[in-house]
């Protein structure tokens, strides 16, 4: 056992290592898959076919990987203060995507007293809680940043 990936990774980070990112271009490539799969959930939400929810989850799941792609992807100028932001990102929207998942069934409750499946359940799915947690951290690292 202490050989392990883990005790490596903490031993790595205990010499003052930092989390291994991606090349700057790498944002470019998120972006990319990213804008893509969204144009392609459009043009498979207006058509008719068979294996539409295939392509609807293949679609979304492209979507993650590409704002996982762009969360993990280093700036141009990358240093010990961005690092402490890109932390300080990542608490705030592990914060802010928990305590939402939480309220999310309360609201939902009193909605569906006034309007019949206002919101839908389905909203609680993979796809929902990591989209908001990605979109939370990307929102919040760039805010931090532009206070610098």
């Amino acid at each position: 056992m202490k050989n392990s990936v883990l005790n490596k990774f903490c031993e790595f980070e205990k010499k003052g290592g930092v989390f291994p990112l991606l090349p700057t271009s790498f944002k470019w490539i998120g972006v990319g898959i990213s804008i893509s799969a969204i144009i392609g959930m459009l043009i498979v939400y207006y058509q008719g076919d068979e294996l539409r929810l295939f392509y609807k989850d293949l679609c979304m799941h492209l979507v993650l990987i590409g704002l996982f792609i762009l969360a993990l992807s280093r700036d141009k100028h990358e240093d010990e203060r961005t690092n402490q932001l890109r932390y300080r990102a990542f608490a705030f929207a592990f914060v802010l995507g928990t305590g939402m998942l939480l309220i999310l069934p309360f609201i939902n409750i009193i909605l569906n007293s006034f309007y019949k499946d206002i919101l839908e359940w389905e909203y609680q799915s993979f796809f929902f809680i990591m989209s908001s947690y990605l979109f939370y951290y990307l929102m919040y690292f760039n805010i931090f940043k532009k206070q610098l």
